[in-house]
């Protein structure tokens, strides 16, 4: 891929420079950038490093801004003050990852309307704030096994590859596998009513008219329910094909809980 190429990637607007890349939300309110349903300057920066993971070889980062520290640790990135490359976040929601200067461009995005992006954003903040609902996952729960999950990492008991990782009693218990391609075919969805969506999305079900989901079977064998990112523009279709993308899911004891959601390929 050549250096100034902007792309439409992982649902975001990436565009590569000489020294790095920088990601855009590809929403805009009168051609301001500004922040999907689902999405913040952490999942931008996964992206933007997902993206250049095929360039080059990224192991630590310095983050300069808002940056969930949890997250970018789950996805195999350490934290180093002195590291050659540095996250930085911009005043609209974009990202810039660089070894030198802070990636800057104009790209245009496509206009979201205001009253949904501020009910959605309005949505989040209260359910930051709110008590617990649905099933609880604690802290320390999501924090152990987010990581074999935002990086596909399986495991394979004699002919057969498991994800997401598991423990098992009794001699026969798996080896540790290589991670699994991240994409997959569609073999079954559901679209959840706001009224039937579970409790943790009881704020944000009703403005995005309901949740999605979708069981896929990745191509190396294993099968997984994610849900569709909150931004899709189109209908899943049985056989149709997906990707993933980090974005936010829900948000719990006043923390983001952040995994893997489906993109329509």
């Amino acid at each position: 891929m050549s250096s100034n190429e902007c792309i439409r990637w992982q649902g975001n607007l990436a565009c590569l420079r000489i020294d790095g890349v920088m990601v855009k939300s590809r929403h805009t309110i009168e051609g301001t950038h500004v922040f999907g349903p689902d999405s913040d300057h952490t999942t931008l920066a996964v992206s933007g490093l997902s993206l250049l993971s095929d360039e080059c070889t990224i192991q630590s980062v310095c983050i300069d801004g808002n940056i969930e520290e949890s997250v970018l640790l789950a996805c195999g990135y350490s934290i180093d003050e002195g590291a050659e490359w540095t996250i930085s976040c911009g005043d609209e929601a974009c990202v810039s990852i660089s070894k030198g200067a802070i990636q800057k461009g104009r790209v245009d995005g496509f206009e979201i309307n205001e009253v949904f992006h501020s009910q959605i954003s309005d949505a989040w903040t209260a359910e930051l704030s709110a008590v617990s609902q649905g099933a609880f996952v604690s802290e320390q729960a999501y924090l152990s096994g987010s990581s074999a999950r935002m990086n596909f990492a399986s495991q394979k008991l004699d002919d057969s590859l498991i994800w997401p990782p598991r423990e098992m009693i009794g001699n026969n218990r798996p080896e540790e596998a290589m991670p699994l391609r991240a994409s997959g075919i569609i073999e079954s969805w559901t679209k959840l009513s706001a009224g039937g969506a579970p409790s943790e999305f009881s704020l944000r079900a009703p403005i995005l008219e309901g949740i999605s989901t979708v069981f896929v079977r990745l191509i190396d064998g294993p099968c997984g329910v994610f849900l569709i990112v909150d931004d899709e523009d189109e209908l899943p279709s049985i056989g149709g094909k997906v990707g993933f993308a980090i974005r936010r899911l829900y948000a719990q004891n006043g923390m983001i809980r952040y995994g893997l959601k489906a993109i329509i390929s």
